[in-house]
């Protein structure tokens, strides 16, 4: 025989505060990996680059600091 019960527990404010501190590091860790690709890339060499459309650095009118 199983018995199932529920607790209904008050979630604490700081308890409403953790999805928006999680939101907001994957906002960090997509960024830091789209810097990681474009760094990565950056490395290769021009003909590569060139082959699958990647702007040179002379030809990007934003700057953008990386």
């Amino acid at each position: 025989m199983t018995t199932i019960s529920y607790r209904h527990t008050k979630v604490s404010h700081s308890g409403e505060l953790y999805p928006h501190i999680a939101a907001y590091a994957r906002k960090i860790t997509r960024a830091w990996h789209q810097w990681q690709a474009a760094r990565e890339i950056e490395s290769m060499p021009i003909d590569m680059r060139k082959d699958f459309g990647w702007p040179s650095a002379d030809n990007v009118d934003d700057h953008k600091g990386m």
